[in-house]
């Protein structure tokens, strides 16, 4: 359905029906979305569902405006695409490391002044970040500590996927004139 056919499906009287109703014609729509950003149909189900149960919570319904049919429409792609980032940094936690990745693993066997001098680097990269803007800081993370492609994370965060590179180009740069400051680099 396009934003054009939003007079083809008129929302009732406001209410808890009106949020299901709204689902229940959207609902293929919505999979679709989150199908976009998982490539996985039953992950991209539990996402709407997710959303649903977000939206659906009496709390939460006090604040919508459930009469704008654009605006409900909006909000709930919305949510669908914060509940699938949510599933795929669930589903990235638990996938085991590949064997080729373990050998980057610290020496267990380091000295005290090497693990304080690498907590300490650590920390000032924390600091680093914390720097950035928010969105160029989850840039950077979903794209190193992630391991996400400029597409994947452009598909995470509806952005291009050229203003994703060049974000995190200008987020690199940001991250080492504040190392070099700190006297990092």
């Amino acid at each position: 359905m396009t934003m054009t056919d939003a007079a083809a499906y008129p929302l009732p009287d406001t209410g808890p029906e009106t949020l299901q109703t709204f689902f229940a014609q959207e609902y293929p729509r919505l999979c679709a979305a989150a199908m976009q950003m998982l490539s996985d149909p039953h992950l991209a189900q539990d996402a709407v569902q997710n959303a649903w149960l977000r939206l659906s919570d009496p709390r939460v319904q006090e604040n919508l405006d459930l009469c704008d049919a654009d605006k409900l429409r909006h909000l709930a792609l919305v949510a669908v695409r914060h509940a699938a980032v949510d599933l795929w940094r669930r589903e990235r936690r638990f996938r085991p490391l590949p064997p080729e990745h373990w050998r980057d693993q610290p020496d267990p066997a380091a000295t005290a002044a090497e693990q304080a001098e690498a907590h300490a680097a650590a920390a000032a990269l924390r600091r680093a970040m914390a720097g950035l803007d928010e969105l160029d800081a989850n840039i950077l993370t979903l794209q190193y500590a992630d391991g996400c492609t400029s597409r994947q994370i452009a598909a995470l965060l509806g952005l291009r996927e050229a203003a994703v590179r060049q974000r995190a180009h200008r987020a690199r740069k940001r991250l080492k004139k504040i190392l070099i400051q700190e006297g990092w680099l």
